[in-house]
């Protein structure tokens, strides 16, 4: 492993980058959320109670997560363009700094999110028919925070070197643990007892734990073309302004989103599980094909920042229209296959259950088109974050959720339809998510267009630091 699995983002054929770069982001991500299935359809043999648990502690989760996983765009971002601007002493600077800052919030996000867990889900509504279940699985989850996020610094700062192999290879090892205990804790095995819910828990925790763990002992070890010593890990005054400059706008755009998913849940749960468990299963099986679009924006956030702090401008611009072609292109059989037999696959997870099999069929068909609205986003997304200018990501993000979805959601749920009495009332949410990426695409286009992501952050905050050296010498 190391740097022999890094690509070389400044030249050769864009295309090819692009997939080299982002097939193991791809792959990675795919496994991820594999074995996020794999607690869907285990637990789906418990009942619908037992599989909501994992669909609301989801979101609370992902709003936790999401912090640290927009805050360590600025590894992506500020790794590559110190990469391509040739200064590794810096980019390791920023690796180290990461990791010390985003441990230090899991711990604090792990003690507040374990004392206020019954009061956060009774906020979000939870059917008392799932509430104990989820409780369960909420409280290991929340103490497992702060063996996940030193993971997220380790696979954003190779990313921005170029190396997305390397994280993929650990992935792949936590997601084989997870096949391999997932059922056993779950249902009991030789002696182990039947942990139910609290096993798929326990399993996540342990398997992102030590994916942690060998990032971590890899990083230090120096050969990856990130080098980690105890030095890098103290604070830079100097750096701090740049990291938060990237970073606090790409975490509260990623975080409030989340925050908005918490109350979209919240009128999801109005509808009862049958409503829930077909949402749980959409969210995951949508995923697992945006992954594609997901892996495609990665690369251009790590191409378009090496390639402006080599200040190749050309190449940047290049390599999102073709980053938008590829999206398009690999996406749009993964639309019409859900569209055609979203039925089937809500059945295959929770089977004998024609309430949510209906349920599940109407929502693919009108999620699905939406995929195509996202990815695009997600490109154009790409381009700003590599350049370090997030604050149109930020905005963009928190627009989608609680400018456009939650209102449209409520709005054609419950009340142009029948709200939660009906349930045939919940198309109106998938509506609601339809239109929600359409906007979201149109807003971030708009903005892509007045080429604000042109110019590299670490050399406008040299040039600051320039300019503030000679007004004091003036």
């Amino acid at each position: 492993m190391g740097k022999k699995n890094s690509v070389n983002l400044l030249k050769g054929n864009l295309y090819k980058t692009i997939i080299l770069l982002g097939y193991p982001t791809a792959l990675a991500s795919i496994v991820q959320t594999l074995y996020n299935l794999a607690d869907t359809f285990w637990l789906g043999k418990l009942g619908r109670q037992a599989i909501s648990a994992p669909v609301i502690s989801f979101n609370i989760i992902f709003f936790i997560l999401s912090i640290a996983i927009g805050f360590s765009i600025t590894g992506t971002s500020l790794v590559s363009q110190y990469t391509g601007a040739n200064k590794p002493e810096k980019a390791n600077k920023v690796a180290g700094n990461l990791l010390v800052y985003l441990v230090f919030l899991s711990i604090i996000f792990s003690v507040l999110g374990y004392v206020f867990s019954d009061e956060i889900l009774k906020f979000l509504k939870t059917p008392a028919d799932a509430l104990t279940s989820t409780l369960d699985y909420f409280k290991i989850m929340v103490l497992g925070l702060p063996l996940a996020f030193p993971f997220f610094v380790f696979q954003s700062v190779l990313n921005g070197y170029g190396d997305t192999k390397t994280p993929l290879k650990i992935e792949l090892i936590s997601a084989l643990i997870n096949v391999i205990i997932d059922p056993i804790l779950i249902f009991g095995f030789m002696g182990i007892p039947a942990m139910g819910v609290k096993g798929a828990a326990i399993t996540t925790v342990i398997s992102r734990g030590v994916s942690s763990l060998i990032g971590i002992h890899l990083l230090f070890k120096g050969n990856m073309g990130i080098k980690l010593d105890p030095e890098k890990l103290k604070p830079s005054m100097k750096l701090l302004p740049l990291m938060i400059r990237v970073g606090i706008p790409a975490s509260v755009g990623m975080s409030g989103a989340s925050l908005g998913f918490l109350v979209l849940i919240g009128i999801v749960n109005r509808f009862g599980t049958p409503v829930i468990s077909a949402y749980g299963i959409s969210t995951r099986i949508i995923h697992l094909f945006m992954m594609p679009a997901i892996a495609i924006a990665s690369s251009v956030t790590a191409i378009v920042g090496q390639n402006l702090g080599a200040g190749q401008l050309d190449r940047a611009k290049s390599v999102i229209k073709k980053g938008i072609y590829l999206m398009f292109l690999i996406i749009t059989p993964f639309v019409i296959i859900t569209m055609i037999f979203g039925g089937e696959f809500t059945a295959f997870f929770i089977p004998k259950d024609p309430t949510v099999h209906q349920i599940g069929k109407v929502m693919f068909k009108i999620v699905s088109p939406a995929v195509i609205f996202y990815g695009i986003t997600q490109v154009l997304n790409g381009a700003f974050q590599g350049s370090g200018y997030t604050v149109p990501v930020m905005i963009t993000n928190l627009s989608r959720i609680w400018l456009f979805r939650i209102p449209m959601v409520y709005l054609f749920s419950c009340v142009i339809l029948n709200g939660p009495k009906d349930l045939t009332a919940s198309t109106g949410i998938w509506w609601g998510m339809f239109f929600s990426n359409f906007l979201a695409m149109i807003m971030i286009f708009i903005w892509f267009r007045s080429d604000k992501w042109q110019n590299a952050r670490i050399k406008t905050s040299q040039k600051k630091q320039q300019n503030n050296f000679s007004q004091k010498n003036t």
